[in-house]
């Protein structure tokens, strides 16, 4: 894995914190984003490590992908967020159908959070629908303009620089699918949350110790993923949804 270089434009003011990284974990469709990630966020399990954001897993259908589903990784609460049946009450954005419900479900999710309460924050995934400005681009707005713990994505390679440039985003650390390791992105990720821990402490705020213990609550999604499926994808997204994300 390595820095991702990129001359940005300068503007007025840095939106991001010029401190905190954002790994934004990039691979095309059905080249396993989710299924990386998930195997990352495994990892921290066993850590203590304080998790939000979501996780999206997503679902296919004679062969194409057929919608998604929400997974709160605070909670290991889940909800169907779009689909490409017709449905009345929903958003239609590109060929999906998106669910109030889901929707209202991941932008609770994604409400900003407390940086004493919060070690990493996930977004799986920011796309087209976000460039845009819709789904969570609201979101994603607040969260990058206010003081935030490390965050991850997943974005479409080929989505990559417009949303770097989008966000203003000073700090990226560009995990590819086909050529990164999942145990070094999750050591990297561990470094991130030790440096962002250790400056929590220095301004004075409390917050619990990092080594030994467990989450206070250990999502579902993530308890035993690093066995894994197929030799390589987390046993909930082979039993319940596609590896493609």
């Amino acid at each position: 894995m390595q820095k991702y270089m990129h001359v940005l434009r300068q503007r007025g003011s840095s939106r991001m914190s010029d401190q905190t990284p954002v790994f934004i974990i990039t691979g095309e469709q059905g080249q396993c984003k989710t299924t990386f990630l998930h195997l990352v966020l495994s990892l921290t399990v066993g850590a203590n490590v304080r998790i939000r954001g979501v996780l999206a897993p997503g679902h296919v259908r004679d062969g194409r992908r057929s919608g998604f589903t929400l997974i709160d990784l605070a909670t290991g609460e889940h909800e169907e967020l779009c689909s490409i049946d017709p449905d009345p009450r929903c958003e239609v954005h590109g060929r999906y159908y998106f669910r109030p419900e889901g929707l209202a479900f991941g932008r609770r999710a994604l409400v900003p959070p407390d940086p004493r309460e919060t070690d990493l924050m996930v977004i799986d995934e920011v796309g087209r629908f976000e460039l845009q400005g819709a789904v969570w681009a609201d979101q994603i707005d607040r969260l990058v303009t206010l003081p935030h713990p490390p965050m991850v994505w997943t974005v479409r390679r080929r989505l990559l620089d417009t949303a770097i440039q989008n966000w203003e985003i000073r700090n990226p650390v560009v995990v590819d699918v086909r050529t990164a390791s999942v145990m070094a992105t999750a050591s990297d990720v561990m470094d991130a949350i030790w440096e962002w821990r250790e400056a929590q402490t220095r301004s004075g705020l409390p917050v619990p110790p990092l080594p030994g213990g467990r989450n206070a609550f250990e999502p579902p999604v993530l308890a035993g993923a690093a066995a894994g499926a197929s030799a390589d994808t987390p046993t909930i997204l082979r039993r319940r949804y596609s590896p493609e994300g």
